[in-house]
């Protein structure tokens, strides 16, 4: 059965405990959070303070995603805070560096993933792949409001799910940005193991019914 997430980035700002207790309530099991920088992408988002104080409040807001150019001080703060997954980008940084990122944060307990942009070609994973446990496949162009889901996402996973198998049989694919019911279904169906929802959860009337009908339609009970 595939994993939710819901992210908290399309939670009302102005009521975000609220918002972050309706997510629980909901049953998904992790509240993604993006850390955005202004300059990676051109939106800003969640800051370390903040993104401690979340977690303190419930540790399902520990997966978090960072959208910005990585530097050893920006990880050595991320790995301080108590968080259980941290995402960087594999267009980050250069090739070297991020390896060394990456074994810093499995060594300091944990999971590593390695998010990929739409234009970026699944091939550019490989170096990596042994160092990461999950990849987070970006379904629209990622810190840019009014983006738009590509289509190509599905092609994409698949992709990536036949270099895990040759590369890393273990390894994980998570899908984020633009995902309704449907398309994160679809994203699934083409082997993804978790699917991250925000826009659709927030206006939909059955919060809980979305993370329940998407877990439901994966294990192939509808």
């Amino acid at each position: 059965m595939a994993e939710v997430s819901i992210s908290a980035f399309a939670a009302d700002m102005f009521h975000l405990e609220r918002d972050l207790q309706i997510i629980q309530q909901s049953g998904a099991d992790f509240i993604h959070v993006d850390v955005m920088d202004g300059h990676f992408v051109p939106l800003f988002g969640f800051h370390q303070p903040l993104i401690r104080q979340m977690i303190n409040f419930n540790p399902i807001c520990g997966d978090i995603h960072l959208m910005a150019e990585v530097t050893q001080s920006m990880l050595e703060q991320f790995l301080r805070i108590s968080c259980r997954k941290l995402t960087l980008h594999v267009e980050s940084t250069e090739p070297d560096r991020l390896s060394a990122f990456l074994k810093q944060t499995a060594q300091a307990g944990i999971s590593p993933g390695l998010a990929i942009s739409p234009g970026t070609e699944p091939e550019r994973l490989q170096p990596f792949l042994p160092y990461i446990e999950e990849v987070l496949v970006m379904s629209c162009e990622p810190g840019t409001e009014g983006a738009v889901f590509e289509e190509r996402t599905y092609e994409k996973i698949r992709t990536i799910r036949r270099l895990l198998a040759e590369e890393k049989p273990q390894g994980k694919i998570a899908v984020d940005g633009g995902l309704n019911e449907e398309r994160a279904l679809s994203c699934i169906q083409s082997g993804a193991d978790r699917v991250i929802i925000g826009r659709a959860f927030f206006t939909s009337e059955d919060k809980k019914g979305v993370v329940e009908r998407v877990r439901r339609a994966s294990a192939g009970n509808l």
